[in-house]
């Protein structure tokens, strides 16, 4: 019996000690940005304000839809000590299709935030006619769902972990 604690708390150290380095490497926080407007014509400006990123990081900035990813330009990060941000402006091309966008920034890390935007039809299409819905084109939507391998590989080691703690729980009462 005293083994099998003994084993079950090694697995509960050895499951802190795993996942202890993912805490310390998100103590800087999570990258946050705002869009500024939220709704923008086509050919008009966006202000993206950066907050809880690290100073000297570069940030890309995308406009991603469902036709594809926009590159609107790069912004770096400045601050003081070890919390940073950045405020930039960027032009929306004019012949981005009005719709629901996420404006992204994201490191070479794998670092990133996104904030909502809509896009409406440039200023001077609004006024020369009614507004056109696009018809569905019936393309498929390919959503970004790639995770750090440190974190795939911290869910599979509480996963294995868990599995042994609980076969090693079930052994020592039967």
């Amino acid at each position: 019996m005293k083994m099998h604690l003994t084993l079950v708390r090694s697995l509960i150290v050895l499951a802190a000690l795993t996942l202890a380095p993912v805490g310390i490497a998100l103590a800087h926080g999570v990258p946050v940005i705002a869009v500024q407007p939220a709704v923008v014509a086509a050919g008009d400006q966006i202000t993206v304000t950066g907050t809880e990123m690290e100073p000297g990081e570069v940030f890309t900035i995308t406009l991603e839809g469902v036709s594809g990813s926009i590159p609107l330009g790069e912004a770096a990060v400045t601050g003081e000590g070890e919390e940073g941000g950045f405020t930039a402006t960027f032009t929306i091309p004019a012949d981005t299709a009005p719709g629901s966008y996420t404006v992204r920034a994201a490191t070479e890390e794998g670092e990133s935030a996104e904030a909502d935007l809509t896009v409406t039809a440039p200023s001077a299409e609004a006024s020369a006619g009614p507004a056109m819905a696009e018809e569905p084109t019936g393309e498929q939507h390919l959503l970004d769902r790639s995770k750090p391998i440190g974190q795939i590989a911290a869910v599979v080691v509480v996963i294995a972990l868990s599995a042994a703690a609980g076969f090693v729980l079930v052994r020592s009462r039967g």
